[in-house]
């Protein structure tokens, strides 16, 4: 094989060698010579390589624990500070107010004590300014109220009904037709009547998540889905509405004493006593207690069936504010 090395001026015999020796293949104890060296380097590589190796894939693990765990407690921190945050203008006063408000209610259902209307609501528009004051509703069966476990279910069946709002705007009169447009007006109205309003069961249901023992319970979370379901279970309570609710400092209960007998409408409407008491939470004193029957016979046919609880219960608002006010019925 011609080689570079090699030129047209050197003697043929020179040139031979010179090719022969670039060219020639090692010999068999050249090999031989080789194969130590290349198994040194080999177990070299492997005495220093695999150790390398498992540095780095220990690295890696501990540097994935250390971000899974600086998320974790991320999350954690986050998940509190939202519930701090939003709980932050909230008293032990306000704190306390679901079990006041319960043994307010506790009470109320026990043997009725007769009407009271304080003198300070007969002033003309006396009643109108209280009534605006931030204030828990709730209505319910009167032998629903005996116990923590029974209010707590009344609470969440209890809404603004036709009852408070024809008590916050009453009707121009008494008829089935002014008490009725009230009801639909006041109904279609959502929520914009009637804001300062609460339902106890807003209160009920942010409770647990501000005590000691649920932020004790995220910090104590094993990982972060654990987390991640009590922030979904944030996400689904009414902190928004929960607040205003337990700093609300008055309470206005409707209770429905089992019914007289007589024909039951559609709506569950039949002739019964209500009770109804507005209640003063900081002062601790009853401000309006009365005890009224409601009768549907007095609803049109055509009206009865589907509208007899609300418009008995707007009739009732106007009962309420007359006794307030000392109008005749």
């Amino acid at each position: 094989m011609p080689t570079f090395l090699t030129t047209p001026k050197m003697a043929p015999a020179l040139a031979a060698r010179v090719e022969r020796s670039v060219t020639r293949k090692p010999s068999h104890a050249s090999a031989r010579a080789m194969r130590p060296r290349a198994a040194v380097h080999l177990v070299t590589m492997v005495r220093f390589g695999v150790p390398l190796a498992i540095a780095a894939m220990v690295g890696t693990v501990v540097h994935f624990v250390r971000q899974d765990r600086l998320e974790l407690e991320r999350a954690r921190a986050s998940l509190i500070d939202t519930v701090r945050t939003e709980s932050a203008s909230l008293t032990p006063d306000d704190l306390a107010k679901v079990p006041l408000v319960a043994s307010w209610l506790s009470r109320l259902s026990g043997a009725y004590d007769g009407d009271v209307v304080d003198d300070g609501l007969r002033a003309p528009g006396a009643l109108d300014a209280v009534l605006a004051r931030p204030t828990i509703y709730v209505r319910g069966p009167l032998g629903s109220f005996g116990t923590t476990a029974s209010v707590a279910e009344v609470a969440a069946a209890s809404s603004k009904d036709a009852l408070a709002r024809c008590l916050l705007s009453p009707p121009a009169s008494r008829t089935e037709k002014a008490v009725l447009g009230t009801v639909l007006t006041t109904h279609g109205g959502g929520d914009a009547l009637g804001a300062h309003l609460h339902r106890l069961d807003d209160a009920e249901v942010i409770l647990p998540l501000l005590q000691p023992a649920w932020a004790e319970g995220v910090r104590q979370a094993p990982d972060l889905e654990s987390v991640m379901r009590q922030r979904r279970q944030l996400d689904k309570t009414p902190v928004e509405r929960g607040v205003p609710t337990l700093k609300a400092g008055q309470l206005l209960a409707v209770m429905d004493e089992p019914s007289h007998g007589g024909p039951t409408e559609l709506d569950g409407e039949g002739p019964h006593d209500v009770r109804i008491a507005l209640v003063d939470l900081v002062g601790g004193k009853v401000l309006l207690r009365l005890r009224r029957h409601v009768d549907p016979s007095w609803i049109s046919s055509g009206k009865r069936p589907m509208y007899a609880a609300a418009l008995d219960g707007c009739l009732l608002a106007i009962d309420t504010r007359d006794a307030v006010s000392g109008a005749a019925k």
